[in-house]
């Protein structure tokens, strides 16, 4: 596990205006994250590569998607699938001028989650273990984020009633992110969804790609499906 001291130059190096509090928050979330994944596995990311590619990466992403896509001060966010809070909740931590609701279906991570959220006092921030496809929250989100929670396919359906008109999806993807949008196009044709791509620069090793619309009318009735229709039918109505 790294010390604090070895925590913190990390992050400035990366991140230099980073203040002595937030330091503090972020170095703390990451022994809760080091501490869980001693009992079972929270995350592949460990010591180093869990502070640099974890941590510290899903801010500079969300750095860049306020500056190019969307300004998420006094915003309703919402992160599907957090797990262990990436890359929503570390950004969170940095930046908290928006409320943000995370769901997640698994009980573990849920407690984990919560725990962050009771030990960091992290206010405006909601968990909930839902489903988003089943959630009844329809068109409460201006900003609805994912990261590698599932397909791009399966993504746009279930978050699209959940964004409010003229509020902005945008999924965090891997460079496989070409066959994943032509894999969409069934879900892509039926909400009417224009997508947006927008490729981030390598912060560490990991090449990162932004997919991303901007719902200007309401979900079609009917969706989104159930899960066991999802995964079943819309790559084959392609």
């Amino acid at each position: 596990m790294l010390t604090e001291k070895e925590s913190n130059n990390l992050i400035l190096q990366s991140l230099p205006q980073c203040s002595k509090e937030v330091l503090k928050k972020l170095y703390e979330y990451y022994q809760l994250i080091e501490q869980e994944n001693s009992k079972y596995n929270l995350t592949g990311f460990y010591n180093e590569k869990l502070l640099k590619e974890a941590i510290i990466e899903s801010i500079l992403i969300f750095l860049d998607i306020e500056k190019n896509i969307c300004n998420l001060t006094n915003k309703s966010v919402l992160d599907i699938g957090s797990g262990a809070g990436f890359p929503i909740l570390p950004y969170f931590i940095y930046k908290q001028d928006f409320s943000l609701t995370i769901y997640e279906p698994q009980s573990k991570r849920v407690n984990f989650l919560n725990l962050v959220k009771n030990e960091l006092k992290l206010k405006n921030i909601d968990i909930q273990k839902v489903r988003a496809e089943d959630s009844n929250q329809i068109e409460c989100f201006d900003f609805i984020s994912a990261r590698a929670v599932s397909e791009l396919k399966n993504l746009l359906e279930i978050s699209h009633h959940l964004l409010k008109i003229n509020g902005i999806a945008c999924f965090l993807k891997s460079n496989k992110y070409q066959q994943e949008i032509a894999n969409s196009n069934f879900i892509v044709n039926k909400l009417n969804i224009n997508l947006k791509t927008r490729i981030l620069p390598i912060y560490f090793n990991i090449e990162n790609v932004l997919i991303f619309h901007q719902k200007l009318i309401k979900t079609a009735s009917g969706f989104p499906r159930k899960w066991s229709l999802i995964i079943k039918n819309n790559l084959k109505n392609n």
